[in-house]
């Protein structure tokens, strides 16, 4: 049965993402935990928890004002992740390297 994702929830699957993670001081000073702004990841209890187990090691709509420290969400950011804007471009380069005029060209 499908579930709607609750703040709750979302904190239960943190947990078991942090739990495969090294401890905080152990971790590499460029990591860093990035979420989007859907509501139920802006809750108190997330940022809280975030805050416990990433610090000042976050991106996520809201998190400064609840926190103060991290890293807001950058408006108008569909994305941040390496792999996807590489794989976007690369993608791009492919089928319109050869500048297609006709959709047969593609």
């Amino acid at each position: 049965m499908r579930e709607t994702i609750s703040s709750e929830r979302y904190i239960t699957i943190l947990e078991q993402f942090v739990s495969t993670q090294l401890p905080l001081e152990d971790r590499p000073r460029i990591e860093w935990f990035m979420q989007d702004g859907a509501r139920p990841r802006r809750t108190e209890k997330v940022f809280r928890f975030l805050d416990e187990h990433f610090g000042n090691r976050v991106i996520a709509l809201d998190y400064p004002k609840f926190t103060g420290t991290g890293m807001d969400w950058p408006p108008y950011s569909p994305d941040l992740s390496p792999r996807d804007n590489f794989l976007w471009g690369a993608l791009k380069d492919t089928i319109y390297g050869n500048h297609p005029s006709k959709l047969d060209e593609l």
